[in-house]
């Protein structure tokens, strides 16, 4: 049960993301900096009083997560583009998770009002007791007839303090296979992701996205790691970090894998995707949004 401090830390979270996403959307245009985007919406989460839950994602057109600037970023947001702009915030550990996507003149952008529109009936969806396929069901049936394809293989997903991904999944497709229902004093993020019909409809692995998170909780008996591996997990815990944020003895860590770096989440064929994402605190019987 979460108690009613629990609740306020989880709501501060939400409300800060709430304010932020405008900045974030703001920032998204084109030939601007993508480092800035990334460092701007993670200072704005930090003067709200919240510390940010996980590196801010960047992502253009097909690539759909796990994007984050390195240090040194080059790279500026291109015209005709579908940007992500994915971000949390956490207050002493408790977790809220948004999404937001711009278009920077890109012909898809009617993906973006699909995206919200799918999210907007997930969250309809969700009911204490409630079975979580039935998010699935709903958000696909919309997208498709929307006339656009869902990734498959991206999910919501519950959250606990210091974790965003607790090891429930919110479908964003019809399953068989999806089963268990909604849990009261749960905290859980749904984030639909629209392709073009003749898409693939799923993601594949590609190159590290400068996004490291601690996943051995013993760390190194000695040498500079073992500082590293301490201030990491003094500053993050078992939330994800980026290397912008630390000097170089993730090098080693990495090596002797104590840390995981995520790979970018890009859609198989190359197609653009777009994403909206809320999350949602369950109390005994209701259903409170938080971002």
């Amino acid at each position: 049960m979460l108690s009613s401090e629990e609740i306020e830390k989880l709501m501060k979270a939400g409300a800060i993301l709430r304010a932020v996403r405008g900045k974030a959307a703001s920032l998204a245009r084109e030939g601007v900096n993508i480092a800035d985007i990334c460092e701007g919406v993670e200072g704005e989460i930090r003067r709200l009083g919240g510390e940010p839950a996980f590196p801010c994602n960047v992502g253009i057109d097909s690539v759909a997560a796990h994007y984050t600037s390195p240090p040194g970023e080059l790279g500026t947001v291109p015209g005709g583009a579908l940007v992500k702009v994915d971000f949390g915030a956490h207050v002493d550990g408790y977790v809220a998770d948004t999404a937001v996507t711009v278009s920077t003149g890109s012909i898809y952008e009617d993906m973006i009002r699909v995206a919200e529109e799918a999210l907007e009936r997930g969250l309809q969806s969700v009911a204490v007791g409630g079975k979580i396929a039935d998010v699935g069901v709903a958000v696909e049936k919309l997208i498709r007839g929307r006339g656009f394809r869902p990734i498959s293989n991206l999910t919501g997903h519950q959250i606990e303090r210091y974790t965003i991904h607790a090891g429930v999944s919110i479908p964003n497709v019809s399953s068989g296979m999806v089963s268990g229902r909604f849990e009261p004093w749960s905290v859980y993020a749904l984030e639909p992701f629209v392709t073009l019909p003749d898409a693939k409809g799923f993601v594949s692995n590609g190159q590290p996205g400068n996004i490291l998170q601690i996943v051995k909780l013993k760390g190194p008996k000695e040498g500079p790691s073992r500082q590293f591996f301490r201030e990491a997990f003094r500053r993050y815990r078992t939330l994800p970090f980026t290397k912008r944020w630390t000097g170089e003895g993730w090098k080693e860590l990495l090596d002797q894998r104590i840390l995981y770096e995520y790979p970018v989440l890009s859609e198989a064929s190359g197609k653009p995707v777009a994403q909206a994402e809320h999350t949602v605190v369950t109390t005994e019987k209701e259903v409170l949004l938080s971002t």
